[in-house]
This record gives C-alpha cells, structure tokens and sequence, in this order.
C-alpha cells in the first residue's frame, strides 16, 4: 500500500521558508529530496524554487485561495491547548475562527461558546460549552500555505497531516481504494471489533450545511466528508466550498500543479510497476518515470487535479 511520504511545495524562498517549518517544529530538520531543499519529519515538505509568487496563497479576506486546488491545507498534530503562548513566542500570530453568522471570533475551535460544530440551521438551539482543550487552529506559512495545528492533550505529535477539497468527496475515496489500492477505514461494531468498509454506493452525496467554527464567516461546509487509510496513516478530504451559492459563484477546483502546494507524494514499490497499472486504469500521467534522488518517480493526475507523485527508492519519510 502507498505511503506518504512528501508534500511538494513552490516558494519563492525556500530557505525561509524552510527556516519558518524549523521553527514551528524543531524536532524537524533541514534535508535534500532529490537536489531540492527540503524538511524532514513525520513527513518531508520539499520545495522547488519559482521566480515569482505561485498561485494559490491563503487569502485572508476571502478564507480561501482566489483558486482553490484540491488542497486545502497542510499541518501538524498536537495539543493546541496552549498554542496562542506558543506561537506567540515564535511572532506567529493565528488566524481567526469565526464561530457563527453574528461575526465572533476564537483563535483555536475548543474556544468556541457553543457545543460542538454548530450549523446555520442549529445556531439559535445550541447550548453554551465551556472552553475545553485543543481543538484546531490554523496559522499562514510563507508563499501563502494554510497550516493547520489540530489536537488535544492525548494526541501524538506529527507533522503529517493533509487535508483536501473534492467535488465528490465519497467518489475521490473509491477512486484512491480501486487505483492506488489504499482502503476505506473499516467499519467499528458497538463491541469494538471492525469489520472493512465497502466502496461508497452511491458515492454522489447532497451537501451538508454549512458549520462554525470556520475560516469564512459563511461558514464551512464539512458534509460528506470522506478519506482512506494509506500505509502510514490516513487523509481526509471535505467537499469545495465554491458551490451550492456561496463564493458568489460555482468555482470548479483548478488544478494543484504550480500553485504553493504543487502535489503530495506517495512512498511505493516499483515505480514502473505502477506506470503500466496506471496506465491500464486510463489515468493521466503528468511525468513518466525518470530518476528521483536513489529511485524512480512518476506524476498522476488524481481526482479534480491533484498531481500525485509515486516514487520508490527514497528516504524513509512519515
């Protein structure tokens, strides 16, 4: 099963950014991914440098890029419970959470005044809560990357976390299962046995309404959410945002490549293996196999233009 292994970014400095990464995660270290500077954790974030600003920057005042790619963000998981002090001693400052139409604001979800993720239609029934610990944040990287920080006091730091938008969040997990051979998570019984998870038939789905605590202050659309387990770990995606009326228009997703975060790339066996599968299932391929660092790599294009990187071969990674 493929694992992850990078997240291929576009900067039009790397070092700083790569010096930004360090900083909010020191265990991290400075590495080279096939000549490219990169960072090594849970995951590498290898970066290629571009002359002028990529595509696809966070933008503050919309909650979103101007062109959204399947990306949505990348981060790390820990206790956010203190992380205001944290970054705050690092000059990083989070992004606010707006936790409903009326405009209020936390800087971490578990600060928000109503229990659970309240949506338009619940708003006015929701109960207050009490703050509780951690819960997620987002900060903006250099080039415009969203991160996101997400946890409580029981999660296992890791820098390995990738979420992504779809248009049919239940189709792109089947796609993953049937083309790249990662699984559904299984199915939990009320007595703790699992049994797996077939295909999502139908896997068109109506949207669910839109939710608070959110970037936007229209809040956020998390309905049908979907994902699959890959070797080391899972991903999740969420259905675009642009659509059903909000954004003020229905934006298809554009694709990832050249924006800030250009592709996300998975550890296999077999590069050229996987080439003529690839192949013979009608996917594109952006890159045929060529040299990577000490193995092979190709590029796929992945549901609504994410590029997939495939490589075999390399460092260890997440």
């Amino acid at each position: 099963m493929p694992a992850l292994h990078h997240v291929g970014l576009n900067s039009v400095d790397p070092e700083r950014a790569i010096d930004w990464y360090l900083r909010l995660w020191p265990s991290a270290t400075r590495t080279e991914i096939d000549g490219r500077p990169a960072v090594a954790s849970e995951m590498y974030l290898v970066f290629t440098q571009v002359d002028d600003p990529p595509d696809g920057a966070f933008d503050p005042s919309l909650g979103r890029p101007e062109r959204q790619s399947p990306f949505w963000h990348i981060g790390a998981f820990l206790d956010t419970t203190d992380g205001d002090r944290r970054l705050g001693a690092l000059g990083m400052t989070h992004l606010p959470l707006y936790t409903g139409p009326d405009g209020g604001t936390v800087w971490r979800s578990g600060l928000t005044p109503y229990a659970g993720i309240v949506t338009a239609e619940g708003l006015s029934a929701a109960e207050p809560a009490a703050p509780r610990p951690g819960g997620f944040s987002y900060v903006l990287a250099p080039d415009g990357v969203l991160f996101e920080l997400t946890g409580g006091p029981s999660t296992s730091a890791s820098l390995s976390h990738v979420h992504l938008f779809q248009e049919e969040p239940l189709c792109a997990a089947n796609w993953y299962v049937e083309t790249l051979g990662m699984s559904l998570p299984p199915i939990r019984r009320e007595d703790g046995t699992t049994a797996p998870r077939p295909l999502h038939d139908p896997c068109e789905a109506e949207r669910g309404p839109a939710g608070w605590p959110s970037l936007e202050p229209f809040g956020t659309l998390r309905q049908p959410r979907a994902g699959v387990v890959h070797g080391n770990g899972s991903m999740s995606w969420y259905p675009k945002q642009c659509t059903v009326g909000r954004c003020g228009a229905d934006h298809p997703l554009v694709p990832s490549k050249g924006q800030v975060l250009d592709h996300v790339a998975f550890r296999v066996v077999d590069v050229d293996a996987w080439h003529s599968w690839l192949l013979s299932r009608g996917v594109t391929v952006l890159e045929t196999p060529h040299t990577f660092d000490r193995g092979r790599a190709m590029m796929i294009e992945g549901p609504d233009g994410l590029s997939i990187e495939l490589v075999d071969g390399v460092q260890g990674g997440a």
